[in-house]
């Protein structure tokens, strides 16, 4: 059974969103991983689980548990998986299977009650994994420890670096028996040892203890809550962030101790509830001076400095938590914080110019498309993406071309084509509209004073590839490079490929070719197949699926119209076998942490469009 069919929206969300990242998990690619501990150990399990359904990645898990019945509480049909075994912890040193990485949550998530039974327990399941670890020489053992270890700060704004301790009273359980955990897994500290120290995890619909989650239980169900004030500073991180750490620690083979978190995510009590009340209204969060809650603030400059950087933002965080709590539909939840509230009037703009697209379309008998998320969005919400933030068109070669030789005299005021071949100071491959007067700027675009940076209409062209898979895979290669050359220079960056004498070709070819011969050259290679009569195969050399290759050149071959926005719009007769070739199961939503606006935008201004409305302003 696929995780997706096992997890909720929720869970599927932060075990789901590593693959959608920069920051790749294939250092678990066909390894064996034992993780052991609580309610997070079976998070990180399902997230392993849920990467070898998206990624195929070949890893197999052993979950481990102190408490023999943890089996029966696990989600349905998880036990039914063939890369999952259920191990008690008091059983691992009988696996017979080399493992190759270990990953022990400790207290991690959980409460500490000060029993000898929870001290005994965990300090037992430390012993055996340094155990496992001097018989099975395992390539790494990372320890998940939490803020609690540092005691409690005596000046207020204090944020503990790793060698930093505070003081420890008689009734602080999480840090005493969290110390004790860390002392005896120093005491064995090797090179493949590392330790990870958390801030209090926010998980949907995961109940680990965070010290808020009856708050984010109240807020969601609209009843008043008390929320312990304190003035020091407690670190919050999400799910996807704790994983996101284990995998960049892995790649960039790290030991020793190390805080994980950032600046923003921490944040008093008091600010905490002002936080949460501005993104949910009906918030009623009163502070009581009970000085009893636990956390600490972290300094994670240390992983910072390797190049860490958290994903989740908190105000994403706390939204998912709060609402993985209520009855409300998600399935086209979008966050109503993106673009500064402005994202509903953009996509009324983009849509009252889509429609002067079509019209000039029509008048001139030239083919066009919606195009990769537009067309995502038109199959799958008859509109916009929710939280999508532009317009994609594609055609194939020969209306492309007449499209740019007409568009200049048709296109209405305020509307201007920027064209690769005839445009000095553009650079991309494919063309592009710009509304004029409006400002939507990435922190590369507002650099580049002779380009419009208003709202945006990318424009692809398909073009002919080769019939066989080597001539496709060729052509394929050839693009890219002249891309990274084009803009790797553009970007005034190195080129980073995943082999190194690649890299090193690519910077030296970028840095002796003079920008606009190298964007010539990309121009050209995309047309090499133009003239083949025979050709069966187009591919996507303008857009992100370039590396894909070819597909049926038939997939574009008939218009039908579909409803868009309320409007009818062009789109492939075969859109669902073109949707699957790029996309896979093009109707699986994304993760909702990762329904955020397309581009980051760094400047935006809606200009005399800030309450436009179609009904009110005709542009066609």
């Amino acid at each position: 059974m696929l995780m997706k069919d096992i997890l909720n929206v929720f869970q599927f969300d932060w075990a789901c969103a590593p693959s959608m990242t920069e920051l790749r998990p294939d250092v678990f690619k066909n390894k064996c991983v034992l993780i052991s501990g609580h309610r997070l150990a079976l998070a990180l399990a399902c997230t392993i689980l849920t990467l070898n359904d998206k990624l195929d990645l070949g890893a197999k898990v052993f979950l481990c548990s102190t408490d023999e019945s943890f089996e029966s509480t696990l989600p349905a049909g998880l036990s039914e998986r063939g890369d999952l075994i259920f191990t008690p912890t008091q059983r691992i040193l009988d696996i017979k299977q080399k493992i190759d990485i270990a990953i022990h949550t400790a207290l991690c998530g959980e409460k500490a009650d000060g029993s000898p039974a929870q001290f005994a327990a965990e300090t037992s399941a430390i012993k055996l994994l340094l155990s496992l670890d001097e018989s099975k020489s395992l390539e790494r053992l990372i320890l998940l420890s939490d803020s609690r270890v540092y005691g409690r700060a005596q000046n207020k704004y204090r944020a503990f670096a790793e060698n930093e301790m505070g003081a420890v009273g008689v009734k602080d359980y999480g840090a005493q028996l969290i110390r004790m955990i860390e002392s005896m897994f120093a005491d064995e500290s090797r090179e493949n040892h590392l330790t990870l120290r958390l801030g209090s995890i926010i998980a949907p619909s995961l109940p680990l203890y965070n010290g808020v989650e009856d708050v984010f239980d109240a807020v969601a169900k609209g009843k008043e809550i008390t929320l312990q004030s304190t003035d020091r500073k407690i670190s919050f991180i999400y799910m996807t962030d704790v994983f996101e750490s284990i995998v960049f620690s892995l790649k960039n083979k790290l030991s020793g101790v190390y805080n994980v978190g950032d600046d923003s995510l921490n944040i008093s009590t008091g600010s905490l509830a002002a936080k949460l009340h501005d993104i949910f209204s009906a918030a009623k969060i009163s502070m009581t001076s009970d000085e009893g809650f636990e956390g600490n603030s972290l300094s994670a400059d240390k992983l910072r400095d390797k190049g860490f950087k958290t994903i989740i933002d908190l105000d994403t965080a706390l939204e998912l938590a709060v609402m993985s709590r209520s009855d409300s539909d998600v399935s086209d939840f979008r966050f109503p914080h993106e673009h500064k509230g402005r994202l509903s009037s953009i996509q009324e703009i983009l849509m009252a110019y889509l429609l002067e697209v079509d019209r000039i379309c029509r008048k001139h008998n030239i083919r066009w498309y919606l195009g990769g998320g537009t067309l995502l969005g038109a199959a799958r919400h008859k509109g916009f993406i929710p939280w999508d933030d532009d317009v994609d068109i594609m055609m194939l070669r020969e209306d492309y071309d007449k499209f740019l030789e007409i568009a200049p005299d048709e296109l209405p005021e305020g509307m201007k084509l920027y064209d690769p071949k005839k445009d000095k100071t553009y650079n991309y491959c494919y063309a592009k509209l710009r509304i004029s007067g409006t400002v939507f700027a990435t922190d590369f675009s507002k650099n580049h004073k002779g380009m419009d940076n208003g709202f945006a209409f990318d424009i692809f062209c398909h073009d002919k590839t080769a019939n066989s898979k080597l001539g496709q895979k060729i052509h394929s290669k050839l693009t890219l490079f002249w891309l990274a050359c084009v803009f790797n220079k553009w970007n005034h960056r190195k080129a980073q490929n995943d082999s190194k004498l690649q890299s090193v070709i690519t910077n030296f070819c970028k840095n002796i070719f003079p920008l606009r011969f190298s964007t010539r050259m990309l121009l050209f290679t995309l047309e090499m197949f133009k003239h083949k009569k025979n050709a069966k195969y187009l591919y996507d050399g303008m857009g992100k699926s370039v590396h894909k290759g070819g597909f049926d050149k038939t997939f574009l071959d008939n218009e039908i119209r579909v409803e868009f926005n309320g409007y009818p719009m062009p789109v492939p007769a075969k859109y669902k076998e073109y949707l699957t070739n790029h996309y896979g199961d093009f109707m699986e939503l994304a993760p909702l942490s990762t329904r955020l606006m397309g581009h980051e935008i760094t400047l935006s201004d809606l200009a005399e469009y800030a309450d436009f409305q179609i009904s009110n302003k005709t542009l066609y």
